[in-house]
């Protein structure tokens, strides 16, 4: 019956076939918003689907007349595999909700899916006229891992560098160590905010909006996306001057308190400096649409792809968190640990956790503490927990020693393997980092800990930096159940192995295990 009725009726059938639209995008946004959520490079994401919907829009007042859309049987194998290649997606997507190839893949293929909507609805005149509003949305998906981590440390060192350079040059002293400027009075920390990374992924998906908002040709749009690039690094450049400045004329204070509005006026001025660009290149003359507006009217989708689409998405959802809950209750109860700080060491002190650190890692309970042993030797560990959620796999896995200490000045010296320290009935995988920290040793030991792992696969610790194991826990039906991040950092120590060896031993008294339940 239902079918009968969208056969005869070509609007009710465009009305379904935008709303399956709406449903598709909506699930890439709600797999991205944790992105946009939690890390401020991408915090822009949340205005690129607002800015998606006025492209089509800007782009539907002109839109071409529609053409002889393409061939059925072509068009509907192609949203036939599209389709399916949806539920592999979301079953790869809800182990890893970290893992940015995926969620780009997703985004990607619902990218195919609206080109192919548009095909048949007018036409290749039609794929080609939206394609640029279609794909908006992949401006707002991160950026693979290690492509982002090379652009970010690579900007963080130059501008670090040629800020202590400028500095050097008026005759202030000053000292770069990774990402840190030191000063006689302070130091001041090039991070991604400084660096020109966030505001050129927001100046480059401002640059793309604005070529097609302007409709601006193909090597006018390239000038554009170059322009984007110096205008963010070179105002970058000036916050990280300022600041700088700051800090030797007023001290780290008034640095801190210039350090948000300098950021926001950057910005600004950025993207005003690009819409500025964006005028003078573009053609004194408008652009005429490829054909006369209104001829006709989109051609109406066949009613059995639509049910059948629209039958399909809920078995997406639905079946893959089926598969996981499935594998959940064969699941062992959660057996979870804390430390028990060591209280009497000699000058024992809680650290309290910078406000940064808080609102980047957002976990659900942590601490911090330092002390000092006989001979020198310097302890700092850092107790980090996360509650279920999808969230906290992104937040906890993005955060290793590899990654951060780097920034903060350390010379990394080697890797170390993967170990697991036997306590209390627990196995805990520690992965062992050497670091170089103002001329002696760094041991760092690093373990991330899953509340409930498959008994077949055990707490493989950073297992997760491995594809097959990605893939493993997919097989197992292993989503994120709770985690803990522990890190510990030991100075003066002359190798790795006494560093394990003390690490060990401390372990023993340190670690308390809750019941299972």
């Amino acid at each position: 019956m239902m079918l009968q009725r969208l056969e005869g009726s070509p609007p009710a059938r465009h009305v379904l076939g935008m709303l399956l639209l709406a449903a598709l995008w909506f699930g890439v946004c709600k797999q991205l918003w944790v992105e946009w959520s939690i890390n401020p490079q991408y915090s822009y994401g949340w205005g690129v689907p607002l800015l998606a919907l006025y492209l089509g829009w800007e782009r539907w007042k002109d839109r071409p007349a529609a053409e002889s859309r393409l061939r059925i049987p072509a068009l509907g194998a192609m949203i036939l595999v599209l389709a399916f290649l949806l539920l592999p997606v979301r079953l790869v997507q809800e182990a890893n909700p970290d893992w940015r190839l995926v969620s780009l893949a997703g985004a990607s293929l619902v990218v195919a899916l609206t080109l192919a909507f548009l095909g048949g609805w007018g036409g290749r005149a039609w794929m080609r006229h939206f394609a640029v509003a279609a794909g908006f949305m992949l401006l707002a998906v991160p950026w693979p891992t290690p492509v982002e981590t090379l652009v970010t440390q690579s900007l963080m060192r130059g501008l670090a560098a040629i800020t202590v350079e400028a500095v050097n040059w008026c005759g202030v002293p000053a000292v770069r160590l990774g990402n840190l400027i030191h000063l006689n009075n302070g130091v001041i920390g090039i991070n991604e905010a400084c660096s020109g990374v966030r505001s050129f992924q927001g100046t480059l998906m401002a640059a793309v909006f604005l070529g097609e908002l302007y409709r601006l040709s193909a090597v006018r749009r390239g000038w554009l996306l170059g322009g984007s690039l110096v205008v963010a690094l070179a105002l970058n450049l000036g916050r990280a001057l300022l600041l700088t400045w700051l800090t030797i004329g007023r001290g780290i204070d008034a640095a801190g308190q210039w350090h948000d509005p300098a950021g926001y006026l950057v910005l600004g001025a950025a993207f005003a400096l690009l819409w500025l660009l964006t005028l003078r290149l573009r053609s004194p003359c408008p652009v005429a649409s490829a054909a006369p507006v209104g001829l006709a009217g989109p051609h109406a989708l066949p009613a059995g792809w639509l049910i059948g689409l629209a039958l399909w998405l809920p078995v997406v959802e639905g079946g893959t968190d089926a598969w996981y809950r499935a594998h959940e209750r064969a699941l062992p109860p959660a057996r979870t640990w804390r430390v028990r700080w060591p209280v009497n060491e000699p000058g024992f002190r809680f650290q309290e956790v910078h406000e940064d650190v808080r609102r980047l890692l957002r976990y659900s309970f942590g601490e911090a503490a330092t002390w000092r042993r006989e001979g020198g030797v310097t302890w700092s560990l850092f107790w980090f927990r996360w509650a279920p959620g999808r969230a906290a796999a992104q937040l906890a896995r993005a955060h290793s020693p590899e990654i951060c200490l780097p920034a903060g000045g350390l010379k990394p010296l080697s890797e170390h393997g993967q170990e697991a320290l036997q306590v209390r009935g627990l196995d805990l995988p520690f992965k062992a980092y050497l670091f170089e920290a103002g001329g002696r040793p760094l041991t760092v030991f690093y373990c991330l800990w899953e509340d409930r792992p498959p008994p077949s696969a055990g707490q493989d610790g950073l297992a997760w930096l491995s594809r097959r194991s990605r893939f493993r826990a997919v097989a197992s039906g292993q989503r994120h159940l709770g985690q803990v991040m522990f890190e510990v950092a030991i100075s003066g120590l002359p190798n790795v192995a006494q560093a394990r060896q003390a690490l060990a031993a401390f372990l023993k008294d340190a670690v308390e295990v809750s019941e299972p339940r």
